[in-house]
């Protein structure tokens, strides 16, 4: 199921850009439903910086009648994302920690000068495959995956439009850590 938004940030492209990039681990305070965020891979290579975040959500949002059942494994995800500051973009893939290759989520943002603001387009893509998903007769998660897709997707858009948020409050914390690219990253 495909998913686009356009949202926009107060704030310049280039430090909205380096915030969402270099400032992730600062970030979670102002992430609700995140514990915290690891970074065991990051690769400059010049403009181009590769990373592998793991994220480790919160079980504060959960029912408490299923908190039980949600083990920190099923709110664990890898995030692998290239960020070019040449082309003001963003490309990420998201794993499941608990469900590997049974869940597509891979996207695109672009984040657009428009003055003093930032505006920044997604586009992306979440798909369940129902032949992937462990104990799950097949013809069960083939009715049920476009329910679900729905569902996460439904969560998944604020959660993206929330670490937008999570950015505008830092930068507006941090006025002086929050800096923009050097001018050997800028375009």
């Amino acid at each position: 199921m495909k998913f686009n938004f356009v949202d926009e940030i107060p704030h310049p492209r280039s430090v909205v850009f380096s915030t969402h990039r270099d400032r992730l681990q600062e970030l979670v305070p102002y992430l609700g439903n995140i514990d915290r965020i690891e970074t065991p891979v990051r690769e400059d290579d010049g403009p181009t910086v590769h990373f592998e975040n793991v994220w480790y959500g919160s079980s504060d949002d959960v029912p408490a009648v299923v908190r039980h059942i949600l083990t920190p494994e099923l709110l664990k995800w890898v995030d692998r994302a290239t960020w070019n500051a040449k082309t003001w973009r963003c490309d990420w893939d998201i794993q499941l920690h608990a469900l590997p290759g049974a869940i597509t989520a891979k996207g695109t943002n672009r984040f657009r000068d428009e003055g003093d603001d930032t505006v920044i387009e997604t586009n992306g893509e979440f798909t369940i495959h129902p032949d992937r998903l462990p104990g799950v007769p097949t013809f069960a998660a083939r009715r049920a995956a476009p329910v679900l897709e729905r569902f996460v997707l439904s969560l998944l858009q604020p959660n993206l439009k929330g670490s937008n948020r999570a950015v505008t409050a830092y930068i507006e914390d941090h006025p002086r850590g929050a800096s923009p690219l050097p001018h050997s990253l800028r375009p």
